[in-house]
């Protein structure tokens, strides 16, 4: 079973939507709500947007870690900051998926959480995300104006 944490109404729906097809899903808007599910539902995995509402995302991965040691963790966030990633990496994360992320990608990351697989982040391959979306991002600027 996969527990989605985001916030955003709209994005959270799309999420479930597309995983349900594959895996048990359930969901929370928020942070408190998510550890009422994480006690009762016991999740293989837990996709977590780190920028919630009601409660610092860190500060939940920690009480993941601590009350689910051996759950699954995918970190997404809004931002690229090397700070946070650094942080969440060190509590245990087997991904970091920066939005906006590709489908494709999520279920690439819930594969390998699955068969036990984690990414290698370490700075070399989060340096190399953040260098490829700014080329994309400039690419798409070029080709709109």
């Amino acid at each position: 079973m996969v527990l989605v944490l985001e916030s955003d109404d709209a994005l959270r729906e799309a999420v479930v939507g597309a995983l349900e097809v594959a895996v048990a899903t359930i969901s929370a808007r928020t942070g408190r709500e998510a550890l009422r599910l994480l006690e009762e539902s016991s999740p293989s995995i837990v996709l977590l947007n780190v920028q919630i509402r009601d409660m610092d995302g860190v500060e939940f991965l920690r009480q993941v870690r601590m009350r689910l040691p051996d759950t699954k963790v995918i970190v997404t966030s809004d931002s690229g900051d090397y700070r946070l990633v650094q942080r969440v990496i060190e509590l245990g994360v087997g991904d970091f998926l920066e939005k906006p992320y590709e489908i494709e990608d999520l279920f690439h990351s819930l594969d390998n959480s699955v068969r036990g697989i984690s990414s290698r982040l370490d700075d070399r391959v989060l340096a190399a995300r953040y260098h490829e979306k700014s080329r994309l991002r400039r690419q798409t600027l070029l080709v709109a104006s």
